[in-house]
């Protein structure tokens, strides 16, 4: 009876936990992928230029690759869950109060949601690496898709949100807070698993990280990876509306086609990864995804009409195949949950400080050069160095944090 009981037990908080990865991934994009559809809205409520909106989109960015190095630190003091916990009752507040009032109020919440949204990008491969060892692949998949999902969701009704009388964009920003709320409640449930469990993931993780991974060739190429697969997509969520709109379609029109290219997303975010965790070497699936993401930016350039569907769905698989490929990296380029832990931090410090340069950069150069041309440019240019780069990243070789590089066996 008490194995039985016991048994129940475990599987109640087992489920929470899935529930818990499933919605915790459902807040990591949403809160900004609602923001590029609702420019129109208010950037002339708030009277703000192309750069000033820019920066809402780059703040993001920049906590996470200030707060990325910070997270291994803290949740070695307090344990994964916990500082999720905390990290959801954050995002929670930073969503909401962004759009109570004017433009300080909307980048000191815009910063507040990154900072959150940063402990949940560092933290949430560990915890899959440590709770499911032996389904990496399918859990990694899971989280992905319904990060993916929630994101194009939160891109395609924010403006039919932001239509209806009595709500108006401030409320169809805020409305993501929900399911933060909704992961917050779920870590509270489980928090009587996480106080008798004796075990902490990253008690032994050290505050810096380990001088050889800034050696390492393959954690640099993981880390330019992570940045660039980052620099595409953070672009073409604040910035797409407006190439759309540039295109004759309207503002709806943008908001739906942008969550079709995330839709491009979602069966590659579960595919990959399993593919890529059954791969000794996954250099080809590396080389791809750049490939996908540059033709697919090809066909946005230079089509106008509805038959734009087809590359912006191109795009989004590649996005789709490069994202996930870099969760997998934290796993499989190290041997233990400390490494990958260091490794994720390294990769989206660094890597995010490159994305962060994306939708401030690409809204100056529009605004310089009076069109989209130039920025295109530029995002295939980046879409090349992530093919590139997939060819080391992707090699069949774990990074030895002290000692030389070695072929796993």
């Amino acid at each position: 009876m008490n194995r039985s009981n016991t048994n129940t037990h475990k599987r109640y908080y087992t489920l929470l936990l899935i529930l818990a990865i499933l919605f915790i991934a459902a807040t990591l994009r949403s809160p900004l992928t609602s923001v590029g559809p609702l420019i129109p809205f208010f950037r002339e409520e708030l009277d703000v230029s192309n750069s000033m909106i820019g920066l809402v989109n780059t703040l993001p960015l920049l906590a996470f690759g200030v707060f990325s190095s910070l997270v291994p630190k803290i949740s070695s003091k307090f344990g994964i869950e916990l500082t999720l916990l905390a990290a959801m009752c954050m995002l929670t507040v930073g969503i909401f109060i962004r759009a109570l009032a004017g433009l300080p109020l909307l980048l000191f919440g815009t910063l507040l949601l990154g900072m959150a949204i940063a402990f949940g990008n560092v933290l949430m491969p560990g915890l899959i690496k440590s709770s499911f060892p032996y389904q990496i692949g399918l859990m990694t998949g899971i989280y992905s898709v319904s990060m993916n999902i929630f994101g194009a969701l939160a891109s395609g009704i924010s403006v039919p949100i932001a239509s209806i009388p009595m709500l108006g964009w401030r409320n169809a920003m805020q409305i993501w807070s929900v399911l933060s709320l909704i992961a917050f409640i779920i870590l509270l449930l489980r928090l009587p698993a996480t106080r008798s469990s004796e075990k902490k993931v990253f008690v032994k993780v050290e505050n810096k990280p380990s001088r050889g991974i800034f050696k390492s060739k393959i954690a640099w190429a993981v880390t330019l990876f992570m940045g660039l697969q980052s620099f595409i997509p953070y672009s073409l969520f604040t910035w797409l509306p407006d190439i759309l709109m540039s295109k004759g379609f309207d503002e709806s029109e943008a908001g739906w086609l942008i969550a079709i290219y995330q839709l491009g997303l979602i069966p590659t975010t579960f595919i990959a990864p399993i593919i890529a965790g059954r791969m000794q070497s996954q250099r080809l699936i590396g080389c791809i995804a750049g490939l996908l993401f540059f033709f697919g930016l090809v066909g946005v350039m230079f089509i106008s009409s509805h038959l734009i569907i087809a590359p912006l769905i191109l795009t989004g698989v590649g996005a789709g195949t490069a994202f996930s490929l870099a969760m997998m990296f934290f796993v499989l380029r190290t041997n233990s949950i400390a490494e990958s832990s260091q490794l994720s931090s390294m990769a989206q410090s660094v890597g995010y400080l490159v994305a962060a340069l994306g939708p401030l950069l690409l809204g100056t150069i529009a605004e310089k050069t009076n069109g989209w041309m130039v920025p295109l440019i530029i995002l295939m240019i980046a879409a090349l160095c992530i093919a590139f780069l997939g060819t080391i990243a992707g090699k069949d070789q774990k990074i030895a944090f002290d000692t030389k590089e070695v072929k796993s066996k």
